[in-house]
């Protein structure tokens, strides 16, 4: 009752909890709710956690920078909003009301800390700072240290040996004394790799933080007045001159016969114009940084560059244009890079932006691990039907499966591109399908071989070579059936967003790995079914293990309803795929085709995970031998 009436006079005295406006902020951690209540100029912080397990939670409080958080009902003061994400950590069910406090003028004596930038001269405009000494010196003292602490960054377990600019231009949009440099570096790592990455930099000739900016890349010194030298993508007014660019489509001479090109679609010719404030940088990296832009539309900023037509914005210029898929994100814009020869290199695209509930990497992991509590919980009756506790989950599971038959379907769309016309199956590509299979199968025996720690299911594995090789052999027999086409080549639950009641397809670039031939190769649409199964498999592995590990006495049960998790919804989920490409040509009739196919790429592959997880030592190792081992059972009890 006391507590009540606390909370009802923190209410009646605190305005913006009646009558102010509600903004909601959307952090990475989808278990806490976090808004913002303004009123006049009052503003009030609300973030509760929604989970009975404690969270901690990354904010973007950057407008607030330099506020101080008082919490409401006892008047503690947090630490102050600084440039970076504000972190908290809440209990279960626990939550905060803050009032956002306006810094106080702060009075400093002595100067100012001296933060650790390289600092670069200008001595012309700021479009010549990469020119002549400067650019030796970013080259030397800049760019491997920036690189070395990007996310992005392919080659942190090699180190860099050298860097050199291997072109950039101008932006020719110059915003409130901001200068945009589109910069291509061209880095040596010490195992003699090279690497091209894209590095766009923004110079404020007039800037001087006292503290370093996270995305700070050097000082910039013209005569007695400092600046500083940014990683663009965290500028606004950056992601805004790009899709001017694009609805403009724009075209720039970068030397030696190359050329920038912007395009852009009509339907973003229709859109507004972008203001700086509706533009935020998304969080999490891979090879490419993300910027929401008016919550309509995503930019992607490619880094690690590779020459020739991308798969990412081929595909997605497919999908929308040709096949009319309407569950991956519809292209709007790109930027390329066109070399002398008319080799493209993909430096940029717009998508449409659709607000998400995240991936569904995520979301499995938290539906199982609530599923995996209750059937652990002690007293539980051990024959309750897992369907039931996980029932919440398989409509995704469905759906999910429907949406990727669907695509399938969509890349097949009959056409007279080359790239993307469908190819009948042929013998010769079994053969090859066999060889590849039988190479990669010798290598990881000879693999596990050489380990002196080689135990468990991994010697299991070992033993049962002569099985291994008989799933790509037991092809030879096949009369070819199904069409290659192009697939997304590298799925899993991490390349698809939850929407809602459905799910929307992302990240068409395939395996980052390989090289882009590969991974515009037409393959069977089976491939990317295989990827999304071991995705399961990895969500069940990954979720028991979090589990078990703190309930130990519940350790065997929670991995059996692990692995009936896993197989409900594998059925689940190729049930649904099979009814959405019937019919189609996509399906693959014969029921002993599909699986035997189906088998040679689950195969294909677990082999692959199981020798670049050895390599590393990890502990996955194991469960991804017993995993190829239940595929080996199941071909052995077919055939």
């Amino acid at each position: 009752l006391n507590w009540t009436r606390r909370m009802l006079a923190v209410r009646r005295k605190r305005r913006p909890l009646s009558r102010g406006g509600l903004r909601f902020l959307y952090p990475a951690n989808r278990k806490v709710l976090a808004y913002l209540r303004e009123c006049e100029d009052e503003t009030l912080l609300c973030i509760a956690n929604m989970s009975r397990a404690p969270q901690a939670v990354e904010l973007d409080l950057a407008e607030f920078k330099g506020a101080t958080p008082v919490e409401l009902s006892a008047g503690s003061v947090f630490p102050q909003i600084g440039g970076l994400p504000y972190l908290l950590t809440l209990p279960g069910h626990g939550f905060y009301w803050f009032q956002l406090e306006k810094a106080a003028a702060e009075v400093r004596f002595g100067p100012m800390p001296s933060p650790e930038l390289f600092t670069l001269v200008l001595t012309g405009g700021a479009d010549t700072l990469l020119e002549h000494r400067e650019r030796l010196a970013f080259e030397r003292n800049v760019a491997p240290r920036f690189l070395e602490l990007r996310r992005w960054f392919a080659g942190k377990g090699s180190g860099v040996s050298q860097v050199k600019i291997a072109g950039f231009v101008a932006l020719p949009r110059e915003t409130e004394g901001k200068t945009f440099l589109l910069v291509r570096l061209m880095v040596t790592l010490r195992n003699g790799e090279t690497q091209m990455y894209f590095t766009p930099l923004v110079v404020e000739e007039n800037r001087d933080d006292e503290q370093i900016p996270p995305y700070a890349v050097a000082r910039v010194r013209r005569g007695s007045r400092m600046g500083m030298v940014l990683d663009a993508d965290a500028d606004p007014a950056f992601a805004a001159a790009l899709v001017q660019g694009m609805v403009d489509e724009s075209e720039m001479p970068l030397g030696e016969g190359a050329r920038l090109v912007f395009s852009g679609s009509a339907a973003l010719r229709a859109e507004p114009p972008v203001a700086q404030a509706d533009v935020r940088r998304l969080s999490g990296e891979h090879s490419h940084t993300s910027i929401a832009v008016a919550e309509r539309m995503k930019l992607k900023v490619y880094r690690h560059l590779s020459p020739g037509i991308n798969p990412d914005l081929e595909i997605g210029r497919f999908l929308t244009q040709v096949a009319g898929f309407s569950n991956s994100p519809a292209l709007l814009g790109t930027m390329e890079r066109i070399d002398r020869d008319g080799v493209p290199t993909a430096l940029g695209l717009l998508q449409r932006y659709v607000r998400n509930q995240g991936d569904a990497w995520g979301w499995t992991i938290d539906a199982l691990k609530r599923g995996l509590e209750t059937l652990s919980l002690p007293g539980d009756v051990p024959e309750r039907d897992p369907r039931d506790v996980f029932s919440d989950y398989l409509p995704y599971a469905a759906m999910l499966g429907q949406r990727t038959g669907e695509l399938h379907i969509a890349l097949a769309t009959p056409t007279h591109d080359p790239a993307f016309a469908a190819e009948e199956l042929t013998h010769d590509d079994l053969h090859r399908f066999i060889e590849a299979g039988r190479s990669q199968a010798r290598s990881l025996i000879a693999q596990l071989e050489r380990r002196a720690e080689t135990e468990g299911a991994c010697a299991a594995l070992v033993t049962r070579r002569a099985d291994l090789l008989r799933v790509f052999d037991n092809l030879a027999d096949l009369v070819p059936q199904g069409i290659k086409t192009r697939i997304h080549g590298d799925f899993h639950l991490g390349q698809v967003l939850i929407v809602k009641d459905d799910v929307l397809i992302v990240d068409f670039e395939g395996e980052p790995s390989r090289p882009l031939e590969e991974r515009r190769a037409k393959d069977l649409p089976l491939r990317d079914v295989a990827g999304m199964i071991g995705s399961f498999d990895y969500a069940a592995e990954t979720a028991a293990r979090d589990i078990a590990g703190r309930q130990v006495e519940q350790g065997g049960r929670v991995r059996a309803a692990a692995m009936l998790w896993r197989d409900l919804v594998v059925r689940t989920f190729l049930d649904s795929y099979g009814r959405a490409v019937s019919g189609s040509r996509v399906e693959i009739a014969d029921p002993d085709v599909r699986r035997r196919l189906l088998d040679l790429y689950l195969a294909q592959r677990a082999i692959f995970e199981i020798g670049d997880q050895a390599s590393d030592g990890s502990a996955w190792v194991d469960s991804l031998a017993h995993g190829l081992l239940a595929i080996l059972d199941r071909s052995a009890q077919a055939s």
